[in-house]
């Protein structure tokens, strides 16, 4: 009966040290699983990242060349009325001109 009783316990460390160990390896793979997921994770953030960087530098691009067209227009705009302006100053000052020249009031 002691003999049945030392086997008994040592079956019983046995299939404890057993279980210590498979609880070990499965934490192991649990936090390898763990650390895999997590650098997953990161990866997936930075692809999104970009894809919305990509995004964002596109309508930023968008908006810049808009801008950029409507200060052309408005340089356009005003080189137009400038030079309207100054064609009418030169017919009022060749008019001028003429009057002192001639000596017309």
């Amino acid at each position: 009966m002691a003999k049945d009783t030392m086997q008994a316990v040592n079956q019983a460390e046995q299939q404890a040290r057993q279980t210590v160990l498979r609880a070990k390896e499965e934490g192991e793979q649990l936090a390898a699983k763990a650390a895999e997921a997590g650098r997953q994770a990161v990866t997936d953030a930075v692809k999104e990242a970009r894809k919305k960087a990509d995004v964002l530098r596109g309508v930023a691009r968008a908006d810049a060349e808009k801008l950029r067209a409507q200060s052309v227009q408005e340089l356009q705009d005003t080189k137009e009325r400038l030079q309207k302006s100054a064609a009418g100053a030169k017919d009022k000052v060749s008019a001028e001109l003429k009057k002192i020249v001639l000596g017309q009031p």
